[in-house]
C-alpha cells in the first residue's frame, strides 16, 4: 500500500471524514495541513467535496509569516483550488483582552475560518500527534475530563473536522515524500518556550521510546474518556433543564444530583452568560467549579469570577450574573423591548373586549389600562424618590422597599420598571400602579410579558407607541 493509500484509508474511516459538499480547509502552509489539502483534493471526487482554502495571517513572524501566505496562494494555484488570505492583528487582540498570544491568535483564526466558510466543514489537519500533546498538555495542568477526551473528530456543531486525527505525523511526512512535496517550516514550532513544544520535542519522544504505541493508547483512551463525557453531559443537560426557573435564568435544587452532573451545569451556565449576558469567556479551573458548588450548597452568598461576571446564590437560587451598565430612560416600544442582553419586555396592546373579563376584577400584575398612560411611557432603572400605588392600597410606598419585599436579589440588577410622565406604573416582579389598574370602563390594555432569551426579529407591524 502506497502511502497515499494509508492515509487516504486513515480518512475514509475516521470519524472526522468529510461529509459529501462544502469542505474548507485550514491551509497554514505546515506539512500537516498541505498534506490534508492535497490528499482531500484528489479524494474529491470519491467524498463529493467542493474543495477550497483558506489561510490566515495572524500578523506575526513578519517576513515568515509572508512567506507562508504566499506558498500556500501558489499551490492552490497550481492545483485549482479556490483560496482566500485572511488578515487578523493577533498582538493587538491579544493586548486588548490580555491574552496569551497564543489563545489571541487561535481565538481570530477560528473566527475568520468560520466567516470565511459560513456554510459546510471546516477541516483542520490535527493529528493523532496533536491529540496525544492535547491529553498530556491537560494531564499535567490538572484538567478534569472534559480536557483529557483531547480533540474531537468534530466539533458539537458539526462546522469544525479533523479527518487527519488518527493518522501519525510519520505517515503524513510519507505522504508528502510520496508526492515531492515541500513545505516551508514555521520556526516557532521548534522554540521550547511553548509549553506545547516542550512536550513535542521533549517528553514525547521519551513516552514513544517507553512504548512505541503510545500514540494509539493514548488516543484510545481520550476516546473512551469522550463517551463517559457525553454520557454525563447528556445527564447535565437533563439537568439543567429541570432545574432552571423559566423567569429568572437561575437554577434551584441541583444539590439533589452527583458532584460530575452538577459541575457540567456550572459549565454549561457559564457558556451561556457569554451569549445572554454578553459576558466575556470564562475557563474555570477546578477550584472555581468547586467554589460555586460550595456556593451553591450553601443557598446564599456571592464569588466573583471575574472583572465583572460573578455567582450569586440567594435562597437557594444559583446565578450566573454580570455588573449592568446604568440604564438610561428608554421609551416604550410595542413589540420587544430589550434593556439588557439576556432579558427581554414584550408589550402588546388589545382591545378590553379581546381578554377575559375577570382580568378587571383581579390585582394584576403586568396588565395596565393602555389610554390611561400619561404621555409616552419609558424605561429606566429605579432612583431614591420613586414611589408607587400598588392597587387596593390607599397610601404609596418607596419602590425600592416594594423590590426588597418581591424580588430576590440576583433578578433586580435587570428589572423591567416603566414610568409615565406621573411616576411609575410597573414594576416587574411587584406589579402595577393603581392608577392604571383596568376596570369596567376600559377600552385598551396594555400586557407586558418578561423573559430570558435571544433577541428575536421584530415583525413590522410591531411599531405602535403611545400618541
Amino acid at each position: 500500500m502506497t502511502a497515499a493509500d494509508a492515509l487516504k484509508q486513515k480518512i475514509r474511516s475516521g470519524a472526522g471524514a468529510p461529509h459529501a459538499g462544502i469542505c474548507t480547509v485550514a491551509f497554514s502552509g505546515g506539512a500537516d495541513s498541505t498534506a490534508l489539502l492535497l490528499c482531500l483534493h484528489e479524494m474529491r471526487e470519491e467524498l463529493c467535496l467542493t474543495l477550497s482554502a483558506v489561510h490566515v495571517h495572524h500578523g506575526i513572524r513578519g517576513a515568515e509569516a509572508d512567506r507562508d501566505a504566499a506558498f500556500c496562494r501558489t499551490l492552490c494555484e497550481r492545483n485549482g483550488i479556490p483560496f482566500q488570505l485572511l488578515y487578523v492583528d493577533a498582538p493587538g487582540y491579544a493586548a486588548k483582552e490580555k491574552l496569551s498570544l497564543e489563545t489571541a491568535a487561535r481565538k481570530l483564526r477560528y473566527d475568520a475560518l468560520r466567516q470565511a466558510a459560513p456554510e459546510g466543514e471546516i477541516a483542520t489537519a490535527h493529528h493523532a500527534g496533536d491529540n496525544a500533546e492535547t491529553v498530556l498538555f491537560h494531564l499535567i495542568r490538572g484538567s478534569g475530563m472534559r480536557g483529557l477526551c483531547g480533540i474531537p473528530p468534530r466539533t458539537q456543531d458539526g462546522r469544525i473536522i479533523r479527518p487527519l486525527l488518527d493518522a501519525d505525523k510519520a505517515e503524513i511526512l510519507s505522504y508528502l515524500r510520496e508526492k515531492g512535496q515541500d513545505c516551508p517550516e514555521d520556526s516557532t514550532n521548534a522554540e521550547l518556550s511553548a509549553s506545547r513544544n516542550r512536550i513535542r520535542h521533549l517528553l514525547m519522544p521519551l513516552i514513544l521510546q517507553e512504548n512505541p504505541a503510545a500514540l494509539r493508547h493514548i488516543s484510545r483512551s481520550a476516546a473512551m474518556l469522550s463517551a463517559d463525557d457525553a454520557l454525563l453531559r447528556e445527564y447535565a443537560d437533563k439537568a439543567f433543564d429541570a432545574c432552571r426557573d423559566a423567569v429568572s435564568g437561575g437554577m434551584r435544587g441541583l444539590m439533589q444530583y452527583p458532584q460530575p452532573v452538577r459541575m457540567r451545569v456550572y459549565l454549561r451556565m457559564l457558556a451561556e452568560s457569554e451569549t445572554l449576558l454578553h459576558a466575556p469567556h470564562i475557563d474555570p479551573d477546578y477550584e472555581h467549579l468547586c467554589a460555586i458548588d460550595a456556593l451553591n450548597a450553601a443557598g446564599d452568598g456571592k464569588i466573583s469570577l471575574s472583572a465583572d461576571v460573578y455567582a450569586e446564590a440567594y435562597r437557594g437560587m444559583l446565578y450566573i450574573s454580570r455588573t449592568l451598565p446604568e440604564l438610561q430612560k428608554t421609551p416604550m416600544q410595542i413589540g420587544e423591548n430589550r434593556l439588557f442582553p439576556h432579558r427581554f419586555c414584550t408589550a402588546s396592546v388589545t382591545e378590553a373586549d379581546a381578554i377575559s373579563h375577570n382580568i378587571h376584577k383581579s390585582d394584576t400584575k403586568s396588565t395596565l389600562d393602555f389610554d390611561m398612560i400619561k404621555g409616552q411611557p419609558y424605561f429606566r432603572r429605579i432612583q431614591s424618590g420613586d414611589r408607587m400605588q400598588l392597587p387596593g392600597r390607599d397610601f404609596s410606598a418607596e419602590l425600592k422597599k416594594l423590590v426588597q419585599a418581591c424580588v430576590p436579589v440576583p433578578e433586580r440588577r435587570s428589572l423591567y420598571v416603566l414610568f409615565d410622565e406621573e411616576g411609575c406604573i410597573y414594576c416587574e416582579g411587584v406589579g402595577i400602579a393603581a392608577r392604571v389598574k383596568p376596570g369596567a370602563g376600559t377600552r385598551r390594555v396594555l400586557v407586558l410579558q418578561t423573559g430570558t432569551g435571544e433577541p428575536r426579529k421584530q415583525s413590522t407591524k410591531e411599531t405602535e407607541t403611545k400618541e
